[in-house]
This record gives structure tokens, C-alpha cells and sequence, in this order.
């Protein structure tokens, strides 16, 4: 039975060889680990990690401008501290109105 397999194999490489080999070879170029289908898929990761990055650092850059608007103008500082914390100075009352 080993025999005759090995026949029928034989004569399909004298018959199909370079066709198998091509295939073969397409194959593990597309299939392997290092081959066309991951590099596809890294290069797909790769753009989705860059579109991240873009927006967190645009992110970063509006924060970095808040901060600086913070530490520069008192009066923006004053505004954000009572209206986003409900900070009153000294001697001040705070009435919430809710709708």
C-alpha cells in the first residue's frame, strides 16, 4: 500500500512538479509566519496605532494649552475653579438653583 502511494506520489511531482512547487511556495509565502498575510495584518495594526497616537497627542496638545491658559490668566483660572468646582471665596454664599 506504501508502495503504491509513493508511486502515485512520484508521479505526480514528475507530472505536476514545478506547478506543486509553485503552489508550495505561494503557499508558505502568503501562509508563514513572517509571510504576506502578516505583514497585512502588522501593517493594518501599525495604521490603527498611528491614527491613536495622532489623536492622543492632539489630546495632549489641547491639555498642555489649558494648563498654560491656568498658570497665565487669573481670572480664567477663577472662572473654572467656580463653575466647574462651586468654589466661593471667603465670605461668599453659594445657591444652587436646580431646574
Amino acid at each position: 500500500m506504501a508502495f503504491i502511494l509513493l508511486s502515485v506520489f512520484e508521479e505526480l511531482i514528475k507530472k505536476h512538479g514545478l506547478t506543486i512547487l509553485i503552489i508550495a511556495l505561494l503557499l508558505s509565502i502568503i501562509f508563514y509566519e513572517g509571510g504576506l498575510l502578516n505583514y497585512i495584518m502588522m501593517k493594518i495594526e501599525l495604521a490603527k496605532i498611528v491614527k491613536k497616537t495622532e489623536v492622543i497627542e492632539k489630546e495632549n496638545k489641547i491639555l498642555s494649552q489649558e494648563i498654560e491658559r491656568l498658570k497665565k490668566d487669573e481670572n480664567y483660572l477663577e472662572e473654572v475653579v467656580r463653575t466647574k468646582y462651586g468654589l466661593v471665596r471667603e465670605g461668599e454664599k453659594l445657591y444652587r438653583i436646580e431646574r
